[in-house]
């Protein structure tokens, strides 16, 4: 197929490439479009290594500072010449590892949701990349159930489906923050 220069001289009033058939365009936009979500994919994926490794770091820190800390506070108790203090600042550094914690189940979360990201985008790109796939309707539905299978949370899964109804992006979000946002206290485990 012919490369075609995409810049703005080769376009008529209504925004169609000059000279070029309708499959032609049909495929220019899909083409770049699978480009986009590639590079999409790229930046989630760096981004997901990136923090994998900087938290991986940071969580057997905290592990090990959990196991001193457990150690400090035994002998601390045995000792029955303990300042009050002293137990007083032991028992705010336990509270401040399990913010700790807290923070990194947080960051659980949000991993887990930019892999659902991730594989939302490479089933786009699969489907938009396939030429018989991307006109079957049967097709994307089956897509739009894998994506939601992969959800863990019920709140991921209302939320995709308030998307899949039509429901405008900020409506669906504002729903969610009413209703799923949790105290910080209230982690919900998986």
């Amino acid at each position: 197929m012919a490369d075609l220069n995409l810049d703005q001289g080769n376009l008529d009033t209504a925004g169609h490439i000059e000279g070029a058939e309708p499959h032609v365009v049909d495929w220019i936009h899909i083409h770049e479009t699978v480009k986009l979500l590639l590079l999409s994919m790229a930046q989630i994926e760096l981004t997901l290594t990136d923090g994998d490794h900087n938290v991986t770091g940071l969580g057997l820190l905290f592990t090990e500072m959990a196991g001193h800390l457990r150690e400090v506070n035994k002998h601390l108790k045995a000792s029955p010449d303990t300042p009050a203090d002293i137990m007083a600042h032991g028992n705010v550094l336990e509270s401040k590892i399990n913010e700790g914690v807290i923070a990194f189940q947080f960051y659980d979360r949000l991993s887990q949701r930019l892999e659902h990201v991730v594989t939302g985008l490479e089933l786009t790109e699969d489907i938009l990349s396939d030429e018989l796939r991307r006109i079957k309707p049967q097709s994307w539905k089956a897509i739009q159930k894998e994506i939601k299978m992969n959800y863990s949370l019920e709140c991921e899964r209302k939320m995709f489906d308030l998307v899949i109804q039509g429901t405008p992006l900020s409506e669906a979000l504002a729903l969610y923050r009413d209703e799923h946002l949790e105290p910080e206290d209230d982690i919900e485990l998986f």
